[in-house]
C-alpha cells in the first residue's frame, strides 16, 4: 500500500479454490489509505447471500459486502448462478458519486455530446430484457433453493474427498467451488484428471499448487457420490501406475508448473490461441 494505490479488490469466493477472502481484514487496511474497495463476487453473488451458517455445520460464514464500511463497490454475474445468458453482469456502488467515475462521457466529439453508463458502449437490449427474465423467473425463494442444495452438495464433496488419504483438500470455506490435492508424492493430481477425463469428467486444472476443482451447480449436484467412486479408482490406478490415457495434459501441466520462466508458458498460450482462431 501507498500513495498510488486507488483501488483494493477481493474475492468472494475465489474461483480456483472456492476461497472467501478475509474482507474485513483487508478493509482495516484499506480505511487507514482513503481508497476504495472492491469486492469481486461474479462467482459468490447468486449463493452467498443464500447460505445460512445452520448450513454449514457450525462453520461462520465471513462478512465480505456492503455491511462493510469500507467496501465501495461489487461485481456480481447474472450469467453464472444468476442463470442468465452469458456476458450479463452488474457492478453495484455504494454510492451515486461513485457510480459516475464508470461513465463515459465525450463534449469535443464532432457528431455531438455523447454519453455512455460504461466504456464499451452499447449493450444488448436482448440480453437485458433475458437477465430481467431470469431474474424474475426464479426470484428470491429460487435462488435460495438453488443454494441451499449446492451447498449440501458442496459439504457433501467436501466430506467424502477427506476421507481419500491420498487427497487433501485445499481451503475452509463451504462455497460451490471444492478443491483438492494430492497427499501422495507418488500420485500426480494431473495424471487423476488425464483418468478422470477418459470417463467423462471435466474439472478444472489447478497449478500453484498442482490440484484440480469441481465447481457444483444446480445441474450436477446429483454427481457427486459417482464423482467419488470414480476418484477413488483413478487415485488407485494413479498409485499403480496404470497411468495411460488418451489424451494425456499431465506432461504439459506438469511441465508448466515447473518453469521458471513464465514468459514461455505465455507465449505457448498465445500459440495455442492463435492456432484456435486459424481454425
Amino acid at each position: 500500500m501507498n500513495k498510488n494505490v486507488i483501488l483494493v479488490y477481493a474475492s468472494a469466493p475465489g474461483y480456483p479454490h472456492g476461497i472467501i477472502d478475509p474482507v474485513e481484514d483487508i478493509a482495516r487496511c484499506v480505511s487507514s489509505w482513503g481508497c476504495c474497495l472492491h469486492v469481486d463476487a461474479c462467482l459468490g453473488g447468486f449463493i452467498l447471500p443464500f447460505i445460512d451458517d445452520s448450513q454449514v455445520e457450525g462453520m461462520k460464514k465471513p462478512k465480505y459486502g456492503f455491511e462493510i464500511p469500507a467496501v465501495t463497490s461489487m461485481s456480481i454475474d447474472t450469467h453464472k448462478y444468476g442463470c442468465a445468458h452469458k456476458g450479463s453482469s452488474v457492478v453495484l456502488y455504494r454510492s451515486r458519486s461513485i457510480r459516475k467515475f464508470q461513465y463515459t462521457a465525450v463534449t469535443s466529439w464532432t457528431g455531438g455530446m455523447y454519453i455512455s453508463p460504461s466504456q464499451p458502449g452499447s449493450r444488448s437490449g436482448a440480453l437485458i430484457a433475458q437477465t430481467w427474465a431470469a431474474l424474475n423467473y426464479f426470484g428470491y425463494d429460487g435462488y435460495a433453493k438453488m443454494a441451499k442444495s449446492i451447498i449440501k452438495a458442496s459439504l457433501l464433496l467436501r466430506k467424502r474427498i477427506s476421507n481419500i488419504p491420498q487427497l487433501e483438500l485445499i481451503g475452509k470455506d463451504v462455497t460451490m467451488i471444492v478443491a483438492w490435492k494430492s497427499a501422495d508424492k507418488d500420485i500426480d493430481i494431473y495424471v487423476v484428471n488425464d483418468l478422470l477425463t477418459d470417463m467423462g469428467w471435466h474439472l478444472s486444472v489447478l497449478h500453484s499448487p498442482p490440484a484440480l476443482h469441481y465447481c457444483i451447480t444446480s445441474a450436477n449436484v446429483d454427481s457427486i457420490e459417482l464423482l467419488v467412486n470414480d476418484l477413488l479408482n483413478v487415485v488407485t490406478c494413479a498409485k499403480s501406475g496404470k497411468r495411460n490415457s488418451k489424451n494425456s495434459k499431465a506432461p504439459i501441466y506438469g511441465m508448466a508448473n515447473k518453469m521458471s520462466n513464465t514468459g514461455i508458458v505465455d507465449d505457448l498460450l498465445k500459440d495455442i490461441q492463435d492456432s484456435i482462431d486459424q481454425a
